[in-house]
């Protein structure tokens, strides 16, 4: 409720989004690039944002300008008010354009959120006309760097927009450094809060706090926050008592709201989530909240969908997130930065991720001064943007770049400068030769991108020498297996080779002590401007253990088991006796007796952890639906059990505490 009127109330005092979503003018300019094309590919024509041309007829594999334009929805009750433009991202160039003015641009990061003020710019007489000129074309001067990278290479407004109005005092950002107390569950929530106007030293706030999962208002005030001339931003704490902690099987969330006022007005409010979790590394080991745990996982490659490429809807993103739940993923990786809605989804639903520097294998070594800039902005801004998700435990900095121990010691020191609270890695393939002179070496946790027998060498039975020589330059230091799979149709073979591959590189990844925890890669078949196979928006790289439209393949249900944290060891009559000398194991039982004798098995390789809270569910035999809260169960440890009025087949189901399925019977 406090949120709710916190929130009519800005929108009264002036503060609101205007989402720029839906329908734009769109466009590709006469240049060099385009002066061969058809005019009806150039003509102008009405899209609906986010959108990405490269799915249009006759674009797919188009990498050049475009230019979108649409009216600004500026109305009389915004005379006085500050006007800014927020784009979550466009890639990868932008320039905009307010009635003909440049306004600003951003150049080279085309996965990062920007935005300009506009209010100059308005004229309240006429319709202010909104411009925007893209680009996708393969450069230089941009990471990824030229063609090499193995996505796709969508061009376009293909994130969302909005128009922020706001009073004199506008919000940049609102930060939350949760602390947690492991010993006794307390929590302190710093607030970092940044104008965009940095004159005025003291402010007025009011801020509110909510625990999302039980509803209870756990702070709210009236503060007066100031700050030395010099600084960037205004800080408060807030003591919050008792806290339920953040878990990819609990994934506790608190929501807060933060006006800014100017006199007795609504100047600006910020609203967002946060969660209290600690995470880090021990005993050669991930410790999450104070529990050593392996951690097993998948990569979601976005934009792989012909049917929405890099514009992907909310509903999509969510399906995938379900899809990997389901799949038993506890953590992944994302090889660019990504859209605020997909790292919500997986902050309420509970996979750790990271997100990476888009700087893949080139520029080798060093990048120019020009890339070393692009490279420190991408990292603020990915930050700045994404600072508040407990689901983002890492960030990364390069991926299959060798040779740059300094460049990634000095993009360190900018994203250290940031965030002090999560992990920083470099994700490397070359580890098992370079050893302890491995970039990845260099920063929180060696890493390595496995592919033993395919990509690096014929043999995958190398696999286990490269573990020795790994075990001995990592000293005391986990190794995170951060990829792995196989690519068909380089590697012929189909889903069924999928499968051994799989079960080959997992079940050593799983036994190797030392590994910490494992990302297969990848969850779909992915669209990429790269891929081996298909034409236009259908090329794309056969990797996934899903179709691109998430469809499972036989390789999905294989690494849902194997991602499993439960072994179902034994199913069968609770009061039956074994016939003798029965080669099938057969029971006398009585018919009548619908008992059911279950040993269920914890695992204590990958993954490893314990589980709370989870649910074994099945129908009995009168067709009821039954529940059945397990105890807490320890990895290494079996726990036998009988279920009464059991049904005909045995049948049952085990579920995470938040609703997700374990594995079934």
């Amino acid at each position: 409720m406090i949120l709710l009127w916190l929130s009519m109330a800005a929108i009264a005092a002036g503060a609101q989004d205007v989402s720029l979503d839906g329908e734009w003018k769109f466009r590709l300019p006469d240049d060099s690039v385009t002066a061969k094309m058809p005019e009806t590919l150039k003509a102008e024509r009405t899209v609906v944002v986010p959108h990405t041309y490269n799915l249009m007829d006759g674009l797919e594999d188009y990498a050049g300008a475009a230019v979108y334009k649409r009216v600004l929805p500026v109305t009389d009750d915004m005379r006085g008010k500050t006007v800014r433009v927020h784009f979550t991202a466009v890639h990868h160039d932008a320039v905009v354009f307010v009635n003909g003015q440049k306004v600003g641009e951003h150049l080279g990061k085309g996965y990062t959120p920007f935005s300009f003020d506009v209010t100059r710019y308005i004229d309240f007489g006429r319709d202010n006309v909104l411009e925007v000129h893209c680009s996708n074309a393969y450069t230089k001067h941009a990471l990824p760097y030229e063609r090499s990278f193995d996505w796709s290479n969508d061009g376009g407004i293909y994130r969302s927009v909005k128009m922020h109005v706001s009073g004199r005092h506008t919000i940049r950002y609102v930060h939350v450094t949760p602390q947690v107390n492991l010993a006794d569950s307390t929590g302190i929530a710093d607030f970092d809060v940044r104008l965009y106007d940095g004159k005025a030293n003291r402010v007025t706030v009011n801020l509110s706090v909510l625990n999302r999962q039980t509803g209870e208002k756990v702070y709210e005030a009236t503060q007066t926050l100031t700050k030395k001339k010099g600084e960037n931003s205004f800080k408060t704490k807030v003591d919050m008592g008792k806290v339920m902690l953040w878990h990819f099987d609990t994934p506790n969330l608190y929501d807060f709201s933060l006006t800014v006022m100017d006199g007795k007005q609504v100047s600006d409010e910020k609203t967002d989530h946060f969660g209290f979790r600690s995470f880090g590394i021990e005993n050669r080991q991930f410790c999450l909240n104070g529990e050593n745990v392996r951690l097993p996982g998948i990569e979601n490659m976005p934009g792989s969908n012909p049917r929405y490429g890099m514009a992907e809807t909310l509903s999509f993103m969510d399906s995938t997130v379900r899809v990997m739940k389901n799949i038993n993923c506890c953590i992944t990786r994302f090889h660019w930065v990504q859209d605020e809605k997909m790292l919500t989804l997986m902050d309420e639903m509970g996979i750790l991720a990271q997100e990476e520097l888009p700087w893949w294998q080139k520029p080798y070594k060093e990048l120019t001064p020009e890339l070393r800039q692009v490279a420190r902005e991408t990292i603020e801004e990915m930050i700045e943007a994404h600072y508040n998700h407990p689901c983002l435990f890492a960030w990364g900095l390069s991926n299959e770049v060798g040779g740059n121990h300094e460049e990634i010691r000095r993009l360190a020191e900018v994203a250290r400068s940031m965030d002090s609270t999560r992990m920083l890695d470099v994700l490397c393939n070359k580890t098992y030769a370079n050893l302890e002179k491995d970039p990845s070496f260099v920063l929180d946790i060696p890493t390595w991108n496995e592919y033993t027998g395919t990509w690096h060498g014929k043999k995958r039975e190398e696999l286990p020498e490269r573990f020795n020589l790994l075990d001995k330059a990592l000293g005391d230091r986990p190794l995170f297996i951060t990829e792995g799979g196989l690519c068909e149709p380089t590697f012929p073979g189909g889903d069924a080779r999928r499968v051994d591959d799989l079960i080959y590189h997992v079940g050593w990844w799983q036994r190797t002590p030392f590994v910490c925890g494992f990302i297969y890669f990848c969850l779909q078949d992915y669209r990429t401007q790269m891929g081996e196979e298909g034409l236009g928006k259908w090329r794309i790289r056969r990797h996934g253990v899903t179709k691109v439209d998430l469809t499972p393949k036989s390789s999905y249900n294989v690494l849902r088991q194997m991602s499993s944290p439960i072994d179902i060891t034994k199913v069968g009559p609770a009061r039956g006796t074994k016939k003798q000398n029965s080669l099938a194991g057969q029971y006398e039982v009585d018919c009548l007796d619908r008992g059911a004798s279950i040993v269920l098995s914890v695992k204590k390789s990958v993954p490893t952890y314990i589980l709370r809270g989870y649910e074994l569910r099945y129908t009995d035999g009168d067709g009821r639906e039954q529940k059945i809260l397990l105890p807490d169960m320890i990895p290494g440890e079996s726990y036998p059990m009988v279920i009464e009025n059991m049904n005909d087949r045995f049948a049952f189901e085990i579920f995470r505490p938040n609703g997700f399925s374990v594995i079934a019977y």
